[in-house]
């Protein structure tokens, strides 16, 4: 510990409040220092971190959020809080298996009120807290910290509308750093920019102000007037103050990274009535080196060395693994791309996600067809019915996790109307290091009892293309879900040797013995590495690549129950309402099903946060040694 670092004095909040005020940029420094060191080499969301050091400093400075509240929206931003509030021993395990979360979490700290991870919603749980405790004699402050990207979301403009009108204190400070992973979008955005480059205006005031309220006897009364023609030049220079219309009080914008300035204004806020929005500018990756010329990569950053011992678990399966091919979202894209380029009619449709789901080189090679909504799903899901209704082919591309944002769009707007948009279900399953919040293990069964939904989820990268170009061949909504991981680098059939993609018609990779696995997307690579283990030891058995959840190749099915003891249902989504429902819901249609069947999926729960997907999926009985182990399982007992 050096000695003369303020920074590592700090093991508490009530650490904090003991130094002057003249001492937290000091603190800033050591803290941006230690979060470029620490997140570069455990991985995790560093630009975000970056740039809100000194806001969340002043704010432990101001307030005691062992009583107040304070949201993080989407929470990926809350580090220094967390370093703030005695976890800064932790972060070494960052994002790692038994380690701290990413985000807040409840089971860490009573600092943390929510589990979080999606965006939009802090100005609506803070209105929930503050309106819980109006009537106590003197309640909590309650604070929203909301970046500019997320306040385009409509779930906080309709937070900031009723907060509003209900008369509920609360103190929302804008982050405005012109990101979100990517450049925010949007008229919201344009506006935020235009008080950005009102600035000079706000500046040139401050100074006057300062000079005319020197001024004996009158200095005060003068400087009143010049408040009152400031809001007049701001006005005049921004048109429509749309907060204020709202009946929000607005202050700002200020220097997010002057301490000295921000501890003026949230003392000044903190002490009104309503809603307050504090409008701070910041510089997303502030003291990266690359921040200035490319924050989009500074957002998230990988591990640069292996988690430490303390947070590893042991390998449950240390057989080599077959070498990885491209990314799935790779394929999805580059499949988009070639698709594209013959069909004029195919839009590219992305929520604020452009590079994670492989848009932004869609974008670059076809920026006509491309559109960013911004952080919007429900509003881009609707577009995108739009533009079938019109004749396009729209393909929105969604982190399965973010797709329950849109939930009542795709029910209302697309699959009501039967209309062809094909949704790519990016990070569909397990996430890693993500955890909870962005598992994407739920949209099976919610667009399962959608009528009319094709569902279907690819193998490799040959079936990517084949079933991206089944679906926007089709005149139904189609749904395409492939995980966060690599396609295989070899593929087991040869693209030439499969039959044509057909909906609702599954592959039958093999055939023998006494039970079948019918597999579904990714895992039917774990499927076949377990068949090949089974196979050493002489015992055969059969794999079939489902292809499709919905519609089902109920002929098949129907043959399989027949023929085999056992049919093993295999998926990476929640065991409820899943692809093995799917299969059970069949076959329990047949007039002689005699085969029993076990579904292979994700048990009831929510699954916390591990260092990998294959951790994750090992843990779950879902790899190829967890399928081997489960097959030995049933055929032992279907012996005795």
């Amino acid at each position: 510990m050096n000695p003369e670092s303020l920074f590592d004095a700090i093991q508490s909040p009530e650490d904090l409040r003991r130094l002057p005020r003249e001492a937290l940029p000091q603190v800033a420094e050591e803290m941006r220092a230690f979060l470029l060191e620490s997140v570069q080499r455990t991985g995790g969301h560093l630009g975000s971190n970056l740039g809100t050091v000194e806001v969340t400093l002043a704010l432990h400075y101001l307030y005691d959020f062992r009583r107040d509240r304070l949201i993080f929206d989407v929470s990926h931003q809350c580090y220094p809080h967390k370093l703030l509030t005695g976890r800064r021993k932790d972060f070494p395990g960052l994002r790692q298996t038994g380690g701290i979360c990413g985000f807040t979490n409840p089971h860490e700290s009573p600092y943390d009120l929510f589990h979080t991870g999606h965006a939009g919603t802090a100005i609506s749980l803070a209105t929930g807290l503050a309106l819980a405790a109006q009537h106590e004699k003197a309640p909590p402050r309650v604070v929203a910290l909301v970046g500019d990207a997320s306040l385009g979301a409509g779930v906080a403009f309709e937070g900031l509308n009723h907060a509003a009108a209900s008369g509920a204190r609360v103190l929302v400070i804008l982050n405005d750093n012109e990101w979100s992973i990517s450049k925010s979008v949007g008229a919201l955005a344009r506006y935020l920019s235009k008080i950005r480059s009102n600035r000079l205006v706000q500046r040139a005031q401050q100074e006057v102000s300062g000079l005319i309220a020197a001024i004996p006897v009158i200095g005060k009364k003068v400087d009143r007037t010049l408040d009152q023609l400031g809001e007049v030049m701001r006005h005049a220079v921004v048109p429509g103050h749309v907060f204020e219309e709202l009946g929000v009080t607005y202050v700002g914008p200020i220097d997010g990274h002057d301490t000295a300035l921000l501890l003026e204004h949230i003392e000044r806020a903190r002490e009104l009535e309503g809603v307050v929005l504090l409008h701070i500018l910041t510089e997303k990756g502030k003291g990266h080196p690359k921040a200035p010329t490319h924050p989009e990569r500074v957002h998230g950053v990988k591990a640069s060395e292996p988690a430490p011992a303390a947070f590893k678990v042991a390998p449950r399966d240390t057989t080599p693994r077959p070498k990885a091919g491209p990314a799935y979202t790779k394929c999805f894209s580059d499949s988009l791309i070639r698709l594209a380029e013959r069909d004029l009619r195919v839009q590219g449709i992305t929520a604020a996600m452009p590079s994670g789901t492989g848009l932004d080189a869609f974008a670059e090679r076809l920026p006509a067809r491309f559109h960013d909504t911004g952080i919007t799903e429900q509003h881009a899901l609707a577009m995108a019915a739009g533009m079938a209704k019109g004749g396009l082919r729209p393909v929105a591309a969604i982190y399965s996790t973010f797709l329950q944002r849109g939930y009542d769009q795709v029910f209302q707007e697309i699959a009501l109307q039967n209309l062809p948009v094909v949704l790519a279900l990016d990070r569909a399953g397990l996430v890693g290091a993500d955890g909870p919040t962005h598992n994407g293990v739920f949209d099976i069964a919610f667009l399962r009892t959608l009528p009319g939904f094709v569902l279907a989820a690819p193998r490799d990268a040959s079936d990517m293309e084949r079933m991206l170009e089944l679906g926007l061949r089709g005149e139904s909504p189609f749904a395409l879900r492939f995980p966060r991981d690599n396609a295989p680098a070899t593929e087991r059939i040869h693209r030439s040797e499969r039959a044509p993609m057909e909906a609702g018609k599954a592959e039958t990779l093999s055939e023998g013995g006494e039970l079948v696995i019918w597999a579904y997307g990714a895992l039917v690579n774990q499927a076949l590495e377990a068949q090949e283990r089974l196979a050493q030891s002489g015992i055969e058995i059969g794999v079939v690549d489902a292809r499709f959840a919905k519609p089902l190749d109920a002929e098949l099915l129907a043959r399989h129950a027949q023929r085999y003891r056992w049919i093993v249902t295999l998926e990476e989504h929640q065991r409820m309402g899943g692809f093995g429902s799917a299969v059970l819901e069949t076959l329990q249609s047949l007039p002689l099903a005699p085969a029993r069947v076990k579904v292979l999926a994700i048990p009831d729960r929510f699954i916390d946060h591990k260092t990998t997907r294959e951790e994750q999926l090992a843990e779950l009985g879902l790899d190829a040694a967890g399928i081997e182990a489960c097959v030995r399982s049933l055929l032992q007992t279907s012996r005795v």
